[in-house]
């Protein structure tokens, strides 16, 4: 065999069990008493570890970048080699292209990505006007199955990111075009109602304010509780499966979990950063620079928080992504209503939060944590079982976990081009030692061992 680990505890979404695992071309094609392998080329000891499917993270900006004239080209290896040194082993793409669409660009993307990413990966199409809505028929033909519809964007910040805004008649008809397409491929939808947003910014932004409350004072919890219902309402007449992205309410729990029992095909996704931060008590690197409170949907209170760790232990949320950002503090720069939005880096973050929050804090199982971190998001975009778990033929993505390992955070630990975090000197309990993609060690104790342009654009 290439690879031997042993002396670890698997893990997998449904159990936990003391078992070696034997890799060949990429391949789990072992997992079994120690004893019963045979030579490897290399053998790695887990003792006293616990071995997780990769992450999979289905909500990435990864190409952020070319925002602000630096190409997907190095964008890629940074973002990429963050994501894994936090045990993340795929990762899903927004892209967006107005006027000529994605589709038109999408091969020179697929190259840029395979030619520099250290982990494999998939694009999800912004669907921001016409040409895009045109595209989504052949989409599924280049790997694309995530429709994201830009319910949330109009006004400045849509403007400067060349978004033109949609109505409902425009989701309506996308989501029909969606369902035409059947499994895997979703709508997605960032639910905010940002008529309203923009009338509440209106008069903020008049007094002058640049705190960080002013940012979250623009979009309290209803203008995204009322933007779900109506998500959830289109995705029902059109009879299309749908994806909500970043939940960060308490009252998404309770809507989704009445519109599953009501037998909408939803799924609920939400971010580490709305598990841990809050609005109320910003951490000292906002407090210090409240433009970094500028991200949509905002930081909430202490009750989200804690309603939506619930969620995910009730089986609600479904996933666990990042909505990860490369934008730097030069680009942030000091005006909070011209600031380009983002949390920053947040891929190599969802492990260390689940695991250190989570189960160290006794709110989840480890199972759990395998579950919506990799499971649920691989069988979501139909990658299962290839992806998402560690089973006989799966690729072998997997993940190293010391549960006991302390380490305090900084930005310095990670290669993205984010340079702060919100997580900044924060302590966990708990993190990712070793990452290995289709049999291949890419990160190991806090260290990139391998090489960026290993990764692979993923076809179902």
């Amino acid at each position: 065999m290439d690879l031997v680990i042993k002396n670890g505890k698997v893990v997998t979404h449904s159990e936990t069990v003391s078992a070696a695992i034997g890799v060949d071309n990429g391949k789990v094609v072992a997992i079994t008493p120690e004893e019963l392998l045979p030579s490897a080329d290399r053998v790695i000891d887990a003792h006293g570890k616990y071995i997780l499917p990769g992450a999979v993270d289905l909500h990435t900006h990864m190409a952020s970048g070319e925002y602000f004239n630096i190409p997907f080209s190095e964008t890629a290896p940074k973002e990429t080699g963050a994501a894994a040194l936090g045990g993340v082993t795929t990762a899903a793409v927004y892209l967006r292209r107005v006027k000529t669409g994605l589709l038109t660009h999408v091969d020179d993307l697929k190259r840029d990505f395979e030619a520099n990413s250290y982990i494999d990966g998939f694009f999800h199409m912004m669907v921001a006007d016409e040409a895009n809505l045109g595209q989504i028929e052949k989409a599924p033909d280049h790997g694309i199955f995530g429709f994201k519809f830009m319910m949330g964007y109009k006004g400045p910040q849509a403007e400067a990111l060349g978004i033109p805004p949609i109505d409902d008649g425009f989701v309506l008809d996308g989501f029909r075009r969606v369902r035409r397409l059947g499994f895997p491929s979703r709508g997605m939808v960032h639910a905010e109602n940002i008529d309203i947003v923009l009338w509440l910014r209106k008069s903020i932004e008049a007094e002058g304010r640049q705190d960080a409350r002013a940012w979250f004072d623009t979009r309290p919890n209803f203008v995204e509780e009322e933007c779900i219902h109506r998500a959830l309402f289109l995705a029902k007449v059109a009879h299309c499966p749908l994806y909500i992205v970043h939940n960060t309410i308490r009252e998404s729990v309770d809507i989704i979990a009445r519109a599953k029992a009501e037998g909408i095909d939803v799924v609920m996704e939400t971010c580490p950063q709305y598990l841990t931060h809050t609005s109320d008590h910003p951490v000292s690197v906002i407090e210090e620079n409240p433009v970094f409170a500028n991200v949509n949907p905002p930081l909430r209170g202490k009750e989200d928080n804690e309603r939506l760790w619930q969620g995910i232990r009730d089986g609600v949320v479904d996933t666990i992504a990042s909505d990860h950002t490369s934008v730097t503090r030069e680009l942030k720069g000091k005006d909070m209503w011209k600031a380009p939005m983002g949390i920053g880096n947040a891929s190599g973050m969802i492990l260390p939060v689940m695991i250190s929050e989570g189960v160290n804090k006794n709110r989840i199982p480890l199972e759990k944590v395998a579950e919506v971190c990799s499971y649920n998001p691989a069988r979501v975009f139909g990658f299962y079982p290839r992806k998402g778990t560690i089973s006989i033929g799966s690729d072998a993505d997997l993940v190293i976990v010391d549960m006991e390992k302390k380490v305090k955070f900084t930005s310095k630990m990670s290669t993205s081009l984010c340079d702060w975090s919100i997580w900044e000197g924060w302590e966990f309990k708990g993190f990712p030692v070793g990452t290995i993609i289709r049999g291949e060690v890419v990160a190991e104790e806090g260290k990139l061992v391998g090489k960026p342009g290993y990764g692979r654009y993923l076809y179902r």
